[in-house]
């Protein structure tokens, strides 16, 4: 045999050699019979294989996780896989952050006949971040964004924002995820959509001919990039599937828990103007714990311009009511809403003319920026020298003593004969926390039995009296909510309509019409960044 073959062949065996080490030669994917993940050639090698017992929990089901397909089984175990290892911190986080929440939420669910199991959602969304806000503009624990939190009862303005508040937007979540399920016949696609959106999902299905969200998924490629669910979504239902079983079997899984923790609370009516601080100290309660249990308000005080309402813990609930029913005058009660009317303020220059601090109004006004026609709140009885005042003037809609709200609208109806005019857009849950009374009772008065498809102009008997919340105990309400803010002010004449005039701006066209500014941003969904030349205005004047 000649060397030149010779050489050849030690190459050839040389060859052999290394593909036999590194694995190469002859291995091919397979498939774990336990969990129905596929393994890719190398892939045993890097992820540790599951325990038994981690394998047991991943095989629990609920309602929601039942009857996977094994491509979609494979997707859940490996964000499953991902939290009980790289993730396990974030995961024990979270899931010791919604122990004092679980409780509740559980229990709304319940009671509203949905999965238990969807209490989980609100890790994936948040974390269980009462406070967690998105660069996309959600907010709060499940992550509404402000049309959709309006949509269903969520009030927001400069001082509230109920997104932030667990209690009521956990019956919101569960209002919407069981629409979602009405519409769709399925958890995961439901789930999905909630993400995504209704008409995201809908779209995905009708182009691609799906049944589900699984079935989208696996033909997401084909779609078109505007049609095509986001890498997002696509994850957010195994993620959520994956953070249940864990959530089921926390122990077992070898997860640190407190215990029990469940938070009493009762629900309290505040005045307008109440400083929150000194009802803390009232109550012998900390700043810091007393914020934790009221994430809906922005301020150091309620609105000036409304009641609305505080969280405190059940053994301090009779010290706070005591506080809160005493006739003082609190700090900032009485205080006056006026309207910027001139450019060049600043809070300073305000606080000088006031005898108040210039911090202390820029608290007290929050997200107001000095603008032209914005409003701002300021002590009502201080003289201003007329030489040197600033250029404010009187809101005519919400002067002192004049304003009214839907939610007073609503507390001062006492007719046993209270009915509702539906109107666009308006849903049941929306006018049961206006009048303060049960959804459910509501629906049974009005012999609705799919409160998911109310007509328009379809009138609604309201209950003479008013319903305590259907919570648990870990929620006690002192006094029933008093409404949402959806709907319009009063009983409205026809509408008159104001075609926009070339430098007109918010302010002026509300003291044209002789209305507030605050009232033509809520009837039009306008804002001085939407303003357009052109554009009409519907004007509900008195």
């Amino acid at each position: 045999m000649s060397r030149w073959y010779l050489r050849k062949l030690g190459w050839l065996c040389c060859l052999i050699a290394i593909l036999a080490l590194t694995g190469c030669a002859g291995k091919s994917s397979r498939q774990d019979a336990k969990t129905g993940v596929v393994f890719e050639p190398g892939a045993i090698e890097k992820e540790p294989a599951l325990t038994e017992q981690e394998v047991a929990c991943l095989k629990s089901t609920g309602e929601i996780d039942k009857n996977l397909t094994s491509t979609a089984m494979s997707d859940v175990t490996k964000q499953y896989r991902y939290y009980l290892r790289e993730g396990r911190k974030h995961m024990q986080i979270s899931a010791k952050r919604s122990e004092p929440y679980l409780p509740y939420v559980r229990a709304i669910f319940g009671q509203k006949g949905l999965p238990k199991d969807l209490a989980y959602l609100a890790i994936v969304e948040s974390g269980y971040r009462p406070t967690a806000k998105s660069h996309a503009g959600a907010a709060g624990a499940w992550q509404f964004v402000p049309g959709t939190g309006k949509h269903y009862g969520l009030h927001q303005d400069g001082w509230t924002d109920e997104r932030m508040d667990i209690y009521e937007s956990t019956e919101a979540a569960a209002e919407y995820l069981g629409k979602l399920y009405k519409r769709f016949k399925d958890w995961p696609t439901a789930i999905a959509a909630y993400n995504a959106g209704e008409g995201k999902m809908s779209r995905a299905m009708a182009a691609s001919g799906s049944k589900n969200f699984f079935e989208v998924r696996e033909r997401n490629e084909t779609l078109s990039y505007e049609l095509q669910l986001r890498e997002e979504t696509k994850q957010y239902v195994p993620r959520f599937i994956a953070v249940t079983k864990i959530m089921r079997n926390l122990r077992a899984l070898n997860f640190e828990t407190n215990g029990s923790n469940d938070v009493v609370i009762e629900r309290l009516t505040a005045k307008p103007g109440t400083d929150l601080k000194r009802l803390s100290k009232a109550i012998d309660m900390g700043w810091g714990d007393f914020c934790k249990l009221n994430t809906h308000h922005k301020a150091e005080i309620t609105s000036v311009a409304e009641k609305t309402y505080v969280y405190v813990p059940k053994e301090k609930a009779k010290q706070g009511q005591e506080y809160l029913e005493k006739n003082h005058k609190g700090d900032y009660e009485g205080w006056k809403v006026c309207t910027i009317a001139a450019p060049g303020q600043s809070w300073q220059k305000l606080g000088s003319y006031y005898h108040v601090s210039g911090d202390k109004l820029r608290k007290l006004n929050p997200g107001c920026s000095l603008k032209t026609g914005e409003l701002v709140y300021l002590p009502a009885k201080t003289q201003v020298v007329a030489a040197h005042s600033p250029r404010l003037e009187p809101s005519p809609k919400l002067r002192s003593g004049a304003s009214i709200s839907l939610r007073q609208e609503a507390k001062a109806s006492h007719d046993k004969n209270r009915t509702h005019t539906l109107k666009s857009s308006e849903t049941l849950y929306a006018v049961a926390r206006r009048y303060g009374v049960s959804p459910v009772e509501l629906a049974r008065v009005n012999h609705i039995t799919d409160p998911s498809h109310l007509p328009t102009g379809k009138v609604l008997q309201i209950p003479s009296y008013q319903v305590k919340p259907e919570n648990s105990r870990h929620y006690a309400a002192a006094s029933p909510a008093e409404g949402g803010s959806m709907g319009t002010l009063g009983q409205k004449k026809k509408a008159q309509f104001y075609v926009v005039q070339e430098k007109d701006n918010l302010w002026n066209i509300a003291r044209r019409n002789h209305v507030s500014v605050d009232d033509l941003k809520r009837w039009n969904n306008v804002d001085e960044h939407n303003l357009r030349l052109g554009s009409k205005l519907r004007v509900y004047a008195d």
